[in-house]
């Protein structure tokens, strides 16, 4: 697994070239790039703006104008915003492995294959729920390395056999069914989750477990071996780890989960200890929790924004308040790297992180919309850093 994101090979090769020359037009590029970012003032202008007819409007005065054309006949505005964001950001995902060095690429890729499990967990809650292979298609994200021919043909999938073979045939399936992650899971019961999503609920939540174990292992190893800039990558990847395990514990806590089934929803890389994380799981309340949680926020503001979170969670139960909380501490995060991080991939990695949080805001703006939400309850939700 190591040899395939990058390895010691890369880490040598890092330290024996000449930086600016290898780094300086990728991590220009991404600098130039941010510019083109939604600013604080176009998020509140979009948040202003009555229907989701006036965001497509807004948006194709911006740089995502060209994401809008040949949308597919018959669909709502709030569809068109989908599908143009989900564009935008996968062009910008493959444009940036485009100028990311060689040297670098792999660690790229490693970081990209959040967006392959993205998409093989939304194809499986899909079946579940029953959705079409049209709606199962404007959901997918191709930002990693499962081509638009490779998500078509698993969506298409008839069978079990056709789906577990499908998602075999492509280069991530092959190194997500051989990782660590997912060999305790025997091959007849993959099967049995594929065929009948509905059939077990705890199978298809330990499947789905094992793909997010599998991105947090392949970009821990990225991160590590990453070269010029691999602590500020790695510490991205720790804080990513810590924020779902603190959100999974506080769902499963609410859901009244046990310590064991919750401590088997966990995944690795992260820097809370197995002991934390055990302290959280077995903890009596979900007061008790939070408080063991707020330990992840090291500033001030990430502090205030989490007690903010817990009184809000009073008011109304809702532990989107700490998601908020936790998400908007990671984009300040990577907005640092992005800062920082000089002639190294760390920049680019950075980028790709703020980037997506845009594609979430956009996300969350159009669809509060259509929810028929006020204003300000969706400015709640959106992550604005910078």
């Amino acid at each position: 697994m190591a040899n395939a994101y990058g390895g010691i090979t890369e880490a040598i090769c890092s330290r024996l070239t000449f930086k600016p020359l290898v780094y300086g037009y990728s991590n220009a590029r991404v600098r130039a790039m941010r510019t083109l970012l939604l600013t604080h003032r176009q998020a509140e202008d979009l948040l202003k703006v009555k229907t989701s007819a006036a965001v497509c409007e807004y948006l194709s005065r911006t740089a995502y104008r060209e994401d809008f054309s040949h949308m597919p006949a018959k669909i709502t505005d709030e569809e068109r915003v989908e599908i143009a964001v989900s564009r935008n950001f996968a062009r910008t995902a493959q444009m940036l492995l485009r100028i990311t060095p060689g040297q670098s690429k792999m660690t790229l890729r490693a970081f990209l294959s959040r967006y392959d499990v993205h998409n093989v967990k939304t194809i499986l809650l899909a079946k579940k729920l029953g959705r079409s292979r049209e709606d199962t298609l404007q959901l997918m994200l191709p930002a990693g390395s499962l081509s638009s021919a490779e998500l078509d043909r698993t969506v298409s999938a008839k069978s079990a056999d056709d789906l577990y073979d499908s998602i075999r045939a492509t280069a991530f399936g092959v190194k997500f069914l051989s990782s660590a992650s997912i060999r305790h899971i025997p091959k007849a019961q993959v099967k049995a989750v594929l065929q009948n999503p509905n059939s077990e609920s705890a199978r298809l939540d330990m499947l789905v477990s094992a793909l997010d174990a599998y991105y947090y292992e392949v970009a821990s190893i990225a991160a590590a071996s990453g070269g010029s800039g691999s602590e500020t990558l790695a510490s991205l990847v720790r804080s990513e780890a810590d924020a779902k395990n603190a959100i999974t514990i506080m769902r499963m806590k609410k859901g009244g989960a046990e310590r064991r089934q919750i401590m088997a929803g966990l995944v690795g890389g992260g820097s809370f200890t197995h002991a934390q994380l055990e302290r959280m799981a077995a903890a009596k309340d979900f007061r008790e929790v939070a408080s063991l949680a707020s330990g992840f926020f090291m500033s001030e503001t990430g502090r205030s924004e989490f007690a903010a979170a817990e009184k809000r969670y009073k008011e109304d139960g809702q532990i989107s308040h700490f998601e908020v909380a936790f998400e908007s501490s990671i984009a300040r995060r990577s907005l640092r790297i992005l800062r920082r991080s000089m002639m190294s991939v760390g920049a680019i990695a950075g980028f790709l992180f703020l980037k997506e949080e845009e594609m979430n805001n956009i996300r969350k703006i159009v669809r509060g919309k259509a929810l028929g939400l006020p204003p300000e309850k969706v400015a709640e939700m959106l992550i604005l850093v910078g």
